[in-house]
């Protein structure tokens, strides 16, 4: 029953890796980083002190033997060492990163399927593309939301490790790093065989080349932005309208009662939907708000707003507003709002 319940945590663990199970007692995780000067393979062990076999060789696996910038939580020590680290040659470059000639315009470039794609710009990562498919190529403008890669074989304090590393090593450039689909190096064969080996394959771009990038056509359209809508509450609130039936509820929060009354946008609810963003009461004027940019994953939008509030001591208006923004979108299912900090404001189904 013991063995049974191993065997499930460690499955539980390295959900979305390929899996060898067996009540061995021990189990895997194996980063592959792709360097632009080298290829290596770093290999965690975890669960009972023992040995294994590698090739033929015998290793000792045993509890934390210190402190190493290369340990993993409750990882095991390998011979009085963190990790099992094999340096290999180069291996050519299978996807690039260029930046456009505009500054913020990219282009993803993909000789092999890809996971996701992700930038290191100097501040934080940001996730530049979701999967992308062999020959695939993407171009976008550069997201403004900050977020921690996701490798799903590592918890994310083990993936710490492995990002440190690969910044260790920018020498001040701008890193970029492919979540590669497949892993490019095989597995070890490893006596006894572990009942889990998880398995993740990043390729890393050091600097960006500069070329002549078209950026994409914007993937939204700003309907309405204003400082006076009939909104009268005093929470942030997002609103999504697939229909127009919605959409009229939606466009009443924002005109209210007024003489006239505008018309509201025209949108083709066949192919498109309406993401909504209220601000809330604000106490005077002098309170705004900015697209900084769309990005897609899957079924979900997230709209990057800039919040923009009167500077100490500036002269305004001295009645309440009430700031709104609304876009017309590509077919959604949820809307997220947030902030150029990654911090979520209000979202919507």
């Amino acid at each position: 029953m013991r063995k049974a319940l191993m065997v499930l945590l460690g499955a539980t663990a390295l959900a979305g890796c390929e899996l060898v199970l067996e009540s061995s007692g021990y189990w895997v995780k194996e980063a592959q980083l792709l360097f632009p000067e080298s290829t290596e393979r770093w290999t965690y062990f975890y669960g009972e002190p023992r040995e294994v076999k590698v090739g033929g060789k015998v290793l000792r696996l045993e509890a934390a033997k210190g402190e190493s910038l290369w340990a993993m939580p409750r990882a095991l020590w390998v011979e009085g060492s963190p990790v099992l680290r094999e340096v290999g040659p180069a291996l050519k470059p299978q996807a690039e990163a260029v930046r456009g000639l505009a500054g913020n315009a990219l282009e993803v470039r993909a000789e092999v399927p890809l996971r996701a794609t992700w930038l290191y710009d100097g501040t934080g990562w940001v996730q530049l593309t979701g999967p992308l498919r062999a020959g695939e190529r993407r171009s976008l403008v550069q997201p403004m939301d900050y977020r921690t890669p996701d490798l799903p074989a590592f918890l994310p304090s083990e993936t710490a490790v492995l990002l440190r590393e690969v910044l260790a090593r920018r020498g001040g450039r701008q890193v970029v790093l492919f979540h590669l689909s497949e892993p490019v190096l095989k597995p070890l064969s490893l006596e006894p065989t572990p009942m889990a080996y998880g398995v993740e394959a990043l390729l890393v771009q050091y600097g960006l080349r500069v070329e002549l990038v078209s950026p994409p056509a914007p993937s939204y359209r700003l309907l309405d932005r204003g400082t006076n809508a009939a909104y009268m509450e005093e929470e942030p609130r997002a609103f999504l309208a697939k229909d127009p039936t919605r959409f009229a509820e939606v466009w009443n929060l924002v005109v209210g009662n007024r003489t006239p009354r505008p018309p509201a946008p025209s949108v083709d609810f066949r192919t498109r939907t309406v993401a909504a963003f209220f601000w809330g009461l604000k106490p005077t004027g002098g309170y705004g708000l900015e697209v900084v940019g769309v990005t897609f994953s899957g079924t979900t939008a997230r709209v990057v707003l800039e919040l923009k509030s009167p500077p100490r001591g500036a002269i305004v208006t001295q009645a309440l507003t009430s700031p709104y923004v609304l876009l017309e979108l590509p077919r959604v299912d949820r809307v997220v709002f947030a902030d150029p900090s990654g911090r979520v404001l209000a979202e919507a189904r």
